[in-house]
């Protein structure tokens, strides 16, 4: 009976081992299937930091098993043991000199130890270590494609990142990552650890869920990857505690930091329970954290972002919403739906106060353009000397304080609208530039001398007649006729008769939530002052008088003292006139407020530089 042979294939791990330099007993494990360059080029897959070597210094390749290095035309030249060479065949404890940098060249039938880590944990021998960033050099999504198995290795990749730049949840981000990592590599167990608050890493999801019970992720490898910033594969993983119930034994494990910009977002844990991870294996770990990285990033900053945002619509009532039923409100409304999926201009006119920028918002949001920003200008609040600068931009260096390139208005609101409040309040030079850009041309910033050619729709806004500026020289009438293509007529608040109940109602419940005081009510003589004061200032107005009473209020009730409208007892108008009442009110809250402006501003829902600007339009004397 013959003998049965059996042949038993032996791993040969070939690695360099840095023996002099700045990461002296470092190893790096080498891959027969292609050239590893080293030098101080980001291309090189031994990146040194030495400025005797040069860009590509010296390239090893492999050949029948044999290995040889190369010098690749540097200054200073490569040594294998202190001898000056062009190419040479290399042997176990070969040294190699570049710069000022020396390796020594192994083969061994054992992985390369670069250290132990040895704790209560667990006991394991480092594989591979690598540095993570932003980007990783000699990750192999950044190296040439040398077989059809790194192209379907890129090819997972380019669909995990087009399947990421869909998700805006971070709990999907990494779940579809790890998903894959597991596919991939065939791993026994796969995991995410995110850094907390308090800089502590914290499991949060396993894949399979039913190991989430049986597998601790590695506390070890952890506080490694998140201390150094490393990529690490590590082999030989046992826990300290046989009797333990919480691990289990793996042959194998890859460890990679999550890093963007430098902060560490998590570790992903990737386990083999038998057998060995391949180069391949390791190189597609640290690619998938790169780009989850940065997918886990964006994901967290988008929720942040929604929830300041539902955060500002909860402290703003009618934020995004008309309130309203009256037949003037009912027309806007209308009106409002058809000119939204226009593209032309839109003039909003109406008294201060009565919620001009909230209509423009409703445009914007119910125009094709909804998903691009929308920018809000007060116009008035802008000093006419840098006006020019902050709609169309500058240069650095073209007026003093202009430091660096200011990017304008226009500018970031491409593609998007540009929301221009008291439009009337634009320099002549200003409403010249703004109409080259509604008919179309480009403009140039301030200093420059390259136009600037962008998409924006533009929504004006005044409580001033345009048509009497138009006569007196103050505005162009070409200017305003191409601000009027579409024009809205938002309704004072006297007009809008029930609409005032409503809105009461409305605000009332609002402050009632935002202030923690749900049980307030209104008494009748309240709600009867409410509803019979003529508004001079509004919506505006009505939204700040029920705010203070709801925090004035002492009791359960909200009475009429603390509505603060002492001038409310007469209904009569001795005139009609805007400007008339605007002036009267601008004289009564400097009266209350024994002349200051910043506390008359708030009385009136004013801005600062707008009340400042009215009292030396009026000539109103402050005491």
């Amino acid at each position: 009976m013959a003998l049965e042979t059996k042949r038993f294939v032996v791993a040969v791990y070939t690695y360099l081992t840095m023996t002099i330099g700045p990461q002296a007993g470092m190893n790096y494990l080498l891959d027969s299937t292609r050239e590893t360059r080293i030098g101080r080029g980001e291309e090189c897959t031994i990146a040194l930091a030495d400025p005797i070597c040069s860009r590509v210094h010296a390239i090893l390749w492999a050949t029948d098993k044999v290995w040889r290095v190369r010098d690749a035309g540097s200054r200073n030249g490569t040594f294998v043991n202190d001898q000056k060479i062009d190419e040479a065949v290399l042997g176990d404890g070969h040294a190699i000199r570049l710069g000022s940098c020396e390796f020594s060249f192994h083969q061994s039938e054992q992985p390369p130890t670069a250290g132990s880590i040895v704790g209560a944990e667990t006991s394991e021998t480092i594989v591979r270590d690598t540095v993570m960033g932003d980007f990783v050099s000699g990750s192999f999504a950044l190296s040439a494609i040398h077989d059809s198995d790194q192209a379907q290795d890129l090819l997972l990749l380019y669909q995990l990142s087009i399947k990421l730049l869909g998700c805006a949840d971070p709990q999907e981000v990494i779940r579809e990552s790890l998903d894959l990592l597991r596919s991939r590599t065939s791993a026994s167990v796969v995991g995410f650890l995110w850094m907390s608050d308090d800089g502590h890493l914290k499991p949060k999801l396993v894949i399979p869920e039913t190991a989430a019970q049986q597998v601790s992720l590695s506390e070890s490898l952890t506080r490694l990857v998140s201390d150094e910033g490393h990529a690490v594969w590590v082999a030989n993983q046992r826990p300290a505690d046989k009797d333990s119930r919480l691990q289990q034994d793996f042959a194998d494990a890859i460890c990679v930091p999550l890093v963007q910009s430098g902060n560490v977002l998590g570790a992903t844990h990737v386990y083999l329970e038998h057998g060995r991870f391949r180069q391949s294996d390791f190189e597609f770990a640290i690619s998938v954290a790169n780009i989850a990285a940065v997918a886990l990033a964006r994901a967290r900053h988008e929720e942040t972002l929604t929830s300041d945002l539902e955060r500002l619509k909860a402290t703003s009532p009618g934020y995004d919403e008309l309130v309203g039923d009256c037949p003037a409100m009912r027309e806007l409304q209308s009106k409002l739906s058809r000119l939204a999926r226009a593209s032309g201009c839109v003039l909003v006119r109406g008294e201060s106060g009565t919620g001009k920028e909230l209509v423009a918002r409703a445009v914007h949001h119910a125009s094709p353009r909804a998903d691009r920003p929308m920018l809000s200008v007060n116009c008035a609040a802008i000093p006419a000397d840098i006006m020019e600068s902050q709609l169309f931009g500058h240069k650095a260096g073209s007026f003093t304080g202009a430091a660096t390139d200011h990017n304008g208005y226009f500018q970031q609101a491409d593609l998007g609208t540009l929301f221009l409040d008291e439009v009337g309040e634009l320099t002549l030079l200003g409403q010249s530039k703004l109409l080259r850009i509604l008919e179309g041309h480009p403009f140039l910033p301030v200093g420059a001398s390259q136009e600037v050619q962008v998409d924006v729709r533009v929504i004006a806004a005044t409580n001033r007649d345009l048509l009497s500026y138009v006569r007196e020289k103050k505005f162009r009438e070409d200017l305003y006729y191409r601000l009027s293509v579409f024009e809205l007529v938002v309704p004072p608040l006297r007009e809008r008769g029930q609409d005032i109940a409503l809105l009461v109602d409305f605000f009332l419940d609002h402050f009632r939530r935002q202030h923690g005081r749900p049980g307030l009510e209104l008494s009748a003589g309240a709600r009867a002052k409410l509803l019979g004061y003529q508004w001079p200032g509004n919506v505006r107005q009505l939204r700040n008088v029920i705010d203070s009473a709801v925090v004035l209020a002492l009791g359960n009730r909200i009475e009429e003292q603390d509505l603060g409208l002492q001038d409310s007892g007469s209904t009569e108008l001795d005139s009609l006139r805007v400007d008339v009442w605007e002036q009267r009110l601008i004289v009564e809250a400097l009266k209350r407020t024994g002349g200051n402006v910043p506390e008359s501003a708030k009385l009136l829902g004013l801005g600062r530089a707008t009340l400042y600007r009215k009292i030396e339009e009026y000539g109103i004397e402050r005491r």
